[in-house]
């Protein structure tokens, strides 16, 4: 009898010990993945305010490029223009000489 409860002790000391070390070990890995969910999150945020920096950049360019095209329209509106004129006034000195 004695024998077996010196086992039983054994046995109890034993299965304490493997639980304790499964708590550690789960208590490290719980650590680690609350970190890489935080790194992660982090990541996702900064990754969100990049996208959103982008978006309104790629609108502004848009825009731009919009006002670019009106501008073009206008120049050449503007270029024909000092061809007619250039070329009137060309005709004019040639009367004059």
């Amino acid at each position: 009898l004695k024998t077996m409860g010196d086992e039983m002790t054994k046995d109890l000391a034993d299965a304490t010990k493997a639980e304790e070390t499964a708590i550690g070990i789960y208590e490290e890995l719980m650590a680690a993945k609350t970190k890489e969910v935080e790194t992660l999150q982090a990541q996702i945020e900064d990754k969100m305010a990049r996208s959103g920096e982008l978006a309104a950049k790629l609108a502004e360019m848009a825009n731009d490029i919009e006002d670019t095209r009106e501008a073009l329209v206008a120049d050449k509106k503007f270029l024909q223009e000092l061809d007619e004129g250039c070329a009137t006034k060309e005709k004019e000195w040639e009367v004059v000489k």
